[in-house]
């Protein structure tokens, strides 16, 4: 029979489940915490970069006026996935602008854009 523990000791037997609890906590923590980490990175959806088109970029509100066709080097359709449809203009010095594409404006200058 094997010596009793002293108090607050672990038995070799109760030492030995701990360690197996121990090993299979860390073993279902590692994936448990890969699992939040790539929720929390995919969870940014809606966002705005200011660089190159990425599909998780949204348009949450619009420009009121028209912006000036010569300051225009681009544009863009928003995702499908987002909330709001949108066109995102890209003027020559990098600024961007989300427009609603049922304005009469944004469809004229899309349509200008695509006949050049």
């Amino acid at each position: 029979e094997p010596p009793k523990p002293l108090p607050g000791q672990l038995s070799s037997r109760s030492h030995s489940l701990h360690r197996r609890m121990r090993v299979s906590m860390a073993a279902t923590s590692l994936p448990l915490l890969l699992v939040l980490i790539t929720v929390a990175l995919g969870s940014k959806t809606e966002s705005y970069s200011g660089g190159p088109y990425h599909p998780s970029e949204c348009c949450y509100s619009y420009v009121t006026r028209p912006i000036r066709k010569q300051w225009i080097s681009g544009y863009y359709e928003t995702s499908s996935q987002c909330s709001k449809p949108g066109i995102v203009f890209i003027t020559k010095n990098g600024r961007q602008f989300c427009a609603n594409p049922s304005d009469d404006w944004v469809q004229d200058y899309i349509k200008g854009a695509e006949e050049i």
